[in-house]
């Protein structure tokens, strides 16, 4: 058996503006929507090769996304995964409900390991200016989120932010607009080793387009990874079991499930 973990936002599914910037060759196809809103897609081509994929390997879906933002995918809710990771490995979900031993489990991690979350927004209020926080969001009581102003956020104040609170446990990272703050602890890779130990397969294929993949793809036999993603310019190094393509959009994303439908049918022919 074959296991796919693979990230969601701009790997599988993208948004309106992506198909934009990529625009793709055949028709899209709505995969999430909030009242009339369309707000991520796939396409004729690549939702049906997912749904392929699914039914010849172990898919598992992981994403930075809070819970409820992943249950608004309906495409990707209608295949009932057996497991999903959300919140950048936060929340396990077997069969669509959070496997509480690793619940658990990563909170003690967390606890052991990192300042409280009261006390890093502490810190967080005396070196915050709101000339460049725009607003904040708290993610599934794990980590937070801010909206800034790029423009304004120097790059010399940001690597102090970022040295002051790896002291302190916790990861910050920037990702376009978005400052996340996490603990240290809080890995896709993490969750994806506890999951692994419920799983039987023989091979594991992983995915991703950010930094915040990296640790998953490393940890993977085989990955791959878009053109249009940043981890290729922001990794620590080169990983040589991963295929950086040289595609973009829809175009990588059909790349990728028909190479993992390729290699399902090698580890059941042998």
């Amino acid at each position: 058996m074959l296991l796919f973990t693979s990230d969601l936002d701009r790997t599988l599914i993208y948004s309106r503006r992506m198909m934009d910037n990529f625009p793709p060759a055949t028709d899209t196809v709505v995969v999430e929507q909030r009242a009339n809103e369309i707000i991520s897609m796939m396409t004729e081509v690549t939702a049906p090769l997912l749904q392929q994929v699914h039914k010849q390997v172990q898919f598992v879906p992981v994403t930075t996304r809070a819970l409820y933002q992943y249950e608004q995918i309906h495409f990707i809710n209608d295949l009932s995964p057996t497991f999903a990771i959300t919140s950048n490995g936060g929340t396990i979900l077997e069969k669509g409900r959070p496997y509480e031993p690793w619940t658990k489990t990563l909170r003690m991690r967390i606890e052991d390991s990192s300042i409280p979350q009261g006390d890093m927004l502490k810190h967080f209020h005396t070196i915050k200016s709101d000339t460049w926080l725009q607003r904040s969001f708290y993610v599934d009581d794990l980590f937070y989120v801010h909206h800034v102003d790029v423009d304004v956020l120097r790059p010399d104040e940001l690597q102090a932010i970022i040295q002051e609170f790896d002291g302190h446990g916790w990861h910050v990272l920037l990702q376009g607009k978005k400052l996340y703050f996490m603990p240290k602890v809080l890995t896709k890779e993490a969750a994806i080793e506890y999951m692994k130990e419920l799983c039987t397969y023989d091979l594991h294929v992983a995915a991703g387009d950010s930094i915040m993949d990296y640790g998953m793809l490393a940890m993977a036999d085989i990955a791959y990874t878009p053109h249009h993603g940043d981890l290729k310019d922001k990794q620590p190094r080169t990983l040589m079991n991963t295929t950086y393509s040289v595609h973009s959009g829809e175009a990588f994303t059909k790349e990728l499930l028909e190479a993992v439908l390729r290699l399902a049918t090698k580890q059941t022919v042998v």
